[in-house]
């Protein structure tokens, strides 16, 4: 046996990023390059664990460009099967979606299962018909499940049942697995809560997360995340660029009569690399879980489940290129003085052949801000990147001014009163992000703040009923709105507010 596929997820076709057009024609391009690669390598099939689609509605133009980009599979006779995502599920009210009109078409097989009173069936796939279960081959079945927002456990115990147990069984669902209980968010679901899978599924294919996972061997070696093909967020932007892409992967049983390795891996760097095959014992539920050998060589993962050996490799995608400026603006007390230090972090960070792809700049201002956060040129920094280092796009951060800053930096230099109160208000917003109060309106806070001691002090020792009445409705925004967080929001132990996904709709992981 030998079966070869692809796995993506989260290609978010029709994103408007930025409201830029460039960065619409990127989520296609991502994509298009993943079917150049199925049919160069000419692998049985591309599989595709939710959100092909960044809303449930895609326009015209994206549904003919997605249509378009996928033709070439349909062509070459590739298989393509897909499942829901969270974005691109179809409406409750409406009896099919985006992806309904790509399976008539031929384009894909969409996988969906029935669900009836919290009854989970899976019904074999038929063309115009719909279904869940799939086999392109004796050897092979491919369920899917979609994006499951309640009931999960239960509806994983009713799956595992329906499953059969004389192939390899490859299952894709759009969601994200955590280790720790306490994590679990919308969207989410506890590792252990995949006990009831881990026997008659050979793969567990996710979607929802928008970076790698499985191929270290965090997930057991049998689940898998392959990431978005693009950026998706702004948040997204912070981490490496090859943690998005594909999975090319390949189920086969040569090699794993008794789980024995086809090859022994190579000595190699800590973490990248095992000696020997690893055994990760399950105890989620008892005599329910099978052990799992896998090892890792040379960034390929090689897993033996019972008669089943997987080979998994990741191909980071060709993406647009986000780079981040970090810039001290330590003792920067006019916008001018922002703009030139922005300047000369770009001289150093941006190359020629950076500027030439048209790259998304994220600027992380840093440092004890001596401007206050509202006089910081944020227009004009993005217009100096676009025109001197061809950047497509600027985001301009500055949550990284943190920490009180030093009052000498009141008197960084020879200006003016109006500067030293600017200071002064930006050290007062230091002070309230670090103790988060007025999350996400410091710098307004700490005027009304600096203000109100003005009032007192103009008014002696005794203000007046007008005053006083003047500065509660200074006050009383800010008030509700701690008090609004307080009674909306899930605080964790420590009083911290709770993690959110990456997907920015997944409350992001989307997630």
């Amino acid at each position: 046996m030998h079966y070869r596929f692809l796995h993506i997820a989260d290609a978010h076709l029709g994103r408007h990023q930025h409201a830029s057009p460039e960065r619409y024609a990127d989520y296609f391009t991502a994509l298009a390059s993943v079917v150049a690669y199925a049919l160069r390598e000419q692998v049985n099939a591309l599989l595709i664990a939710g959100d092909l689609f960044d809303e449930q509605e895609p326009s015209a133009e994206t549904l003919r460009r997605a249509m378009e980009t996928l033709r070439p599979l349909r062509e070459a006779g590739i298989d393509v099967v897909a499942i829901e995502g969270n974005h691109d599920r179809r409406k409750r009210s409406e009896p099919a979606g985006a992806l309904d009109l790509l399976d008539s078409e031929g384009y894909l097989r969409l996988l969906r299962p029935r669900i009836e009173e919290q009854t989970l069936t899976i019904d074999e796939y038929e063309r115009g018909k719909g279904g869940a279960l799939w086999r392109p081959r004796e050897d092979v079945a491919i369920a899917g499940l979609g994006f499951l927002p309640h009931n999960i456990e239960e509806y994983y115990t009713q799956t595992a049942a329906q499953l059969p147990s004389d192939t390899a069984v490859i299952l894709l669902t759009h969601v994200m697995v955590v280790r720790d209980e306490n994590a679990l968010e919308y969207g989410c679901v506890a590792m252990e809560d995949l006990a009831p899978l881990a026997e008659p599924v050979t793969c567990l294919l996710l979607g929802h997360r928008h970076t790698r996972v499985g191929l270290e061997g965090e997930t057991d070696g049998w689940i898998f995340n392959p990431g978005s093909l693009e950026y998706v967020n702004t948040l997204d932007y912070r981490l490496p660029a090859d943690l998005r892409g594909f999975f090319d992967m390949t189920i086969g049983t040569e090699g794993a009569r008794r789980g024995e390795p086809t090859a022994r891996p190579r000595e190699g760097a800590e973490g990248a690399r095992r000696d020997e095959p690893t055994a990760r014992p399950r105890e989620a539920v008892e005599g329910a879980m099978p052990e799992v050998r896998y090892a890792i060589a040379d960034g390929v993962l090689q897993s033996w489940r019972g008669r089943y050996h997987l080979t998994v490799r990741h191909i980071p995608t060709e993406k647009r290129p986000a780079h981040t400026l970090h810039v001290d603006i330590t003792g920067c007390g006019l916008p001018e003085d922002v703009i030139a230090a922005v300047r000369r972090a770009a001289d150093g960070g941006v190359d020629d052949a950076l500027r030439e792809r048209h790259p998304i700049l994220v600027v992380r201002l840093q440092g004890a801000a001596a401007i206050s956060r509202v006089r910081i040129p944020r227009a004009a920094i993005a217009e100096l990147l676009r025109e001197e280092c061809n950047a497509l796009h600027v985001e301009v951060m500055d949550r990284d001014l943190l920490g009180a800053a030093s009052p000498s930096t009141l008197l960084a230099d020879d200006g003016g009163l109006e500067q030293v109160a600017d200071r002064a208000r930006a050290i007062a917003a230091d002070l309230l992000q670090a103790r988060g109060i007025a999350h996400g309106r410091e710098a307004e806070f700490s005027a009304v703040l600096l203000d109100l001691k003005a009032q007192l002090q103009g008014s002696a020792r005794s203000p007046s009923e007008t005053v006083l009445e003047r500065m509660r409705e200074q006050l009383r925004p800010f008030v509700e709105s701690e008090s609004d967080i307080a009674e909306n929001a899930d605080f964790g132990e420590d009083g911290s507010m709770p993690m959110t996904s990456e997907d920015d709709s997944a409350g992001e992981d989307d997630a």
